[in-house]
């Protein structure tokens, strides 16, 4: 693990003591946590878009041609379905 010094006004620093002290963690912990958050978004945002790529993928799907699955106008049966022809 490495060390870093930052520097920042007296106003920044009793904030974010503050804030460190209300998460329980020390100024460090925090200031790293907080250093990471947005790394942590995107991969949901890489997965919300997965997502909304496959939820298009399956309405093109189903806006695509109908299947003819009848037998002289009417479904088959489910033994006329699993008889091996």
């Amino acid at each position: 693990m490495k060390n870093v010094t930052i520097s920042m006004d007296d106003e920044l620093h009793r904030t974010t003591r503050i804030e460190a002290a209300k998460a329980g963690k020390s100024v460090s912990r925090y200031i790293a946590d907080r250093l990471r958050q947005p790394s942590r978004e995107e991969p949901d945002n890489t997965e919300e878009e997965a997502r909304k790529r496959r939820l298009e993928a399956l309405e093109r799907f189903f806006a695509g041609p109908k299947l003819n699955i009848s037998e002289n106008g009417r479904m088959p049966t489910a033994e006329e379905r699993n008889a091996r022809r």
